[in-house]
């Protein structure tokens, strides 16, 4: 054991110990971090008690499933181009927001918790419709059962995209820091990729590691990450800086990556301020979209499209004119991407595309890694 533990740690290993329930032995396992001096001496320690708490997070997650099996659904069906997830504390504006931006009638009121189920409506932006679903409010220790505990975030787990509603009247920093910790509490990384590394299994041979210079825990400690899955050999190609912790995640499959916004509600006169240290604080991490009491209806849902990093693209045939419904794309996707989702015989057969709109001439020919922009026409020819 490191040396130069305070009283603080022993005491709180000691809950640990007495701990009966996951939520005890989380709360005690946070406070033996808290606690816990940060230097080298205590690294090991450190790494040891997060993958712990990792676990244990995780372990209480699949218990939660399992006792509201057959209970009322959160499952909300994703419909229109993207599924938007409203994530906020209480009264931060979420209902009112949704009444604003489409035909849903939340009941809005003053008291905590008045939505309790996710509530979904459709926002139309000009030719495409996002849902948007209100999730019930989260608190700081909803990943611990706190308020109506854990089950509303599977929602935003299983949405495109999540939007932090924050009240700028009140603390936005603390709001965003609260969510965002809720969020990554129950495996939802924001405005995060997935760590690049690849394991090829091998019938023998143990564990040959390529680019382990880009792991920063060392050699050993990615072996062990490794074995405790039964993973004894393959080959393993790291093509980013990565930790113990990313790699768990990702062979556990416990976490999903999620782009995220802010909505920042109730951006009255005089809140300039407040806005300002939350476009100081986040606006490198989040695209912060203010919404105010009256007006902008169609900047928000512009911004909300834009921050959504999807395109549209209309498809034609020779000699006809596009098609009025568009194929929605993530941005980057090329003229192989979108003639797969028409049908998998053009991504097959595909010989050229012509492209109106973001090519230098009308009609030009392009290839098939020819990167699309929003309101491409594309003619495909087999």
């Amino acid at each position: 054991m490191p040396a130069n533990l305070p009283p603080e740690y022993f005491k709180a290993e000691e809950r640990y110990l007495r701990a009966r329930t996951l939520e005890e032995k989380i709360s005690a396992t946070q406070e033996l971090i808290r606690t816990a001096p940060k230097h080298k001496g205590t690294e090991k320690l450190l790494k040891m008690l997060k993958r712990r708490l990792s676990k244990l997070r995780a372990e209480l997650q699949k218990q939660r499933a399992r006792h509201v099996s057959g209970g009322p659904s959160y499952h909300v069906k994703r419909e229109g181009a993207a599924q938007v997830a409203l994530v906020g504390m209480p009264n931060s504006g979420k209902s009112t927001l949704l009444r604003w931006l489409t035909s849903a009638r939340p009941s809005v009121a003053s008291y905590p918790f008045t939505t309790r189920r996710p509530v979904p409506g459709m926002m139309q932006f000009e030719d495409i419709q996002i849902q948007l679903v209100e999730i019930p409010a989260v608190i700081e220790g909803s990943s611990l059962g706190k308020g109506l505990g854990v089950l509303p975030l599977s929602v935003a787990r299983n949405a495109d995209a999540i939007a932090l509603v924050i009240d700028v009247s009140k603390d936005p920093l603390e709001q965003v820091k609260i969510l965002a910790q809720e969020l990554e509490a129950t495996g939802i990384k924001l405005n995060r990729k997935p760590p690049k590394f690849a394991i090829q299994r091998r019938a023998t041979g143990g564990i040959e590691v390529r680019g382990v210079g880009m792991f920063e825990d060392g050699e050993a400690e990615l072996k062990r990450a490794l074995q405790e899955r039964n993973i004894h050999n393959a080959l393993v190609i790291i093509d980013e800086p990565i930790t113990a912790k990313d790699l768990g995640d990702a062979l556990d499959g416990s976490c999903v990556y999620r782009r995220a916004f802010i909505l920042a509600t109730k951006c009255m006169a005089g809140e300039g301020e407040k806005l300002g240290q939350l476009k100081g604080e986040y606006g490198d991490r989040f695209s912060i979209i203010p919404v105010a009491s009256t007006g902008g209806e169609q900047e928000v849902k512009r911004a909300i499209f834009d921050s959504l990093d999807i395109i549209r693209v209309y498809t034609k045939r020779p000699d006809e004119e596009p098609a009025k419904r568009p194929v929605v794309l993530p941005k980057g996707s090329t003229i192989s991407d979108a003639a797969q989702v028409v049908h998998k015989d053009f991504a097959r057969g595909l010989k050229f595309a012509k492209v109106w709109g973001s090519s230098r001439f009308p009609g030009q020919q392009v290839p098939r890694d020819y990167v699309l922009q929003d309101k491409d026409v594309v003619e495909l020819h087999l």
